[in-house]
């Protein structure tokens, strides 16, 4: 059975395989990875979630017990390897928040959606995409706030004046504003015409295959450490007590069905996202510790996500 549920989800993988392999013989080059990294993340990525949000069946989608429960695991995941690193592994206040960030962002994009949708089908989405509605933005508004009350300590700035630059921050990040627009296109009663539709649902086709080719690629070029205490924390944390979270609080707190509960489980299963190492960019550390956990935690999501889909079966 589990041999089979990895099969379903194998193609998600063969992809990232692809890229990796193209970068490693150089048939991608860095700066044609960077070139496609940037146009999905400013553009593809941002504009499926804009699609996906504006057709989304708000009335049918929103369920507050299961945005808490997942909401809640991330949270849980950051304070974890936070404090983890901070007192345990004796990393420095921003470097710990950096990985507790890491821990607490899992790839639900380029991971959770193919997968969820291979397991259980495109009609069970909705619970992804409102998953998504508030995933980046908060896991942006924690480890920025956090971040900034350090740097406000340093400057001798007001907490207001920090919790402004990192609501600046948020506003300003392309998903973001392709979340925002989305939703406001919804919320305004907006439709596309039948014909309109059809074209752009075609033309979202693409955007997760290139994206998972182009993290094939940026996998490969990012420089990893040697040492692995700390990643193999943060994935433990990522890809087993997060979900297990989300699935504890959602049968058991909340009762919640499994059948809705089950796309948030592998949502909150999936390895930490590229977003985490550009987190750790924008302030100039961890980055070997993100790096190598996002790149060994990717490889090993093939298994534990077959093992949570055939959990919830």
């Amino acid at each position: 059975m589990l041999f089979e549920i990895a099969l379903v989800i194998l193609p998600v993988f063969i992809l990232v395989t692809i890229g990796f392999i193209s970068s490693y013989i150089k048939l991608l080059k860095r700066r044609s990875v960077d070139g496609l990294t940037k146009f999905c993340q400013d553009f593809g990525i941002p504009f499926l979630l804009f699609f996906n949000l504006a057709i989304l069946d708000l009335d049918k989608a929103f369920d507050f017990g299961i945005l808490i429960c997942f909401y809640s695991s991330m949270v849980i995941s950051f304070f974890i390897i936070s404090c983890t690193s901070y007192f345990l592994f004796q990393q420095p206040y921003k470097s710990s928040i950096i990985l507790g960030f890491c821990a607490m962002f899992s790839n639900g994009v380029l991971l959770g959606l193919p997968i969820s949708e291979l397991a259980y089908g495109a009609n069970s989405l909705f619970i992804n995409y409102t998953i998504i509605i508030g995933h980046a933005p908060l896991c942006y508004l924690v480890g920025i706030a956090f971040i900034e009350v350090a740097n406000a300590n340093n400057k001798k700035n007001t907490f207001l004046v920090s919790l402004k630059s990192a609501f600046k921050a948020i506003v300003l990040n392309n998903l973001a504003i392709g979340i925002f627009l989305g939703i406001s296109f919804n919320l305004l009663k907006l439709e596309f015409s039948t014909h309109t539709e059809d074209l752009l649902k075609r033309g979202t086709v693409w955007i997760i295959p290139i994206s998972l080719f182009t993290m094939g690629g940026v996998l490969y070029y990012y420089r990893i450490t040697n040492s692995f205490k700390i990643p193999f924390t943060i994935i433990l944390t990522s890809l087993f007590i997060q979900p297990a979270v989300v699935y504890l609080f959602g049968v058991y707190s909340w009762d919640i069905e499994i059948e809705l509960v089950r796309n948030a489980v592998i949502m909150a299963a999936m390895a930490p996202g590229l977003n985490a190492y550009f987190f750790a960019n924008i302030y100039g550390q961890c980055k070997d510790i993100v790096a190598t956990t996002i790149l060994v935690s990717t490889v090993l999501t093939i298994f534990t996500s077959s093992f949570w889909i055939y959990f919830l079966s």
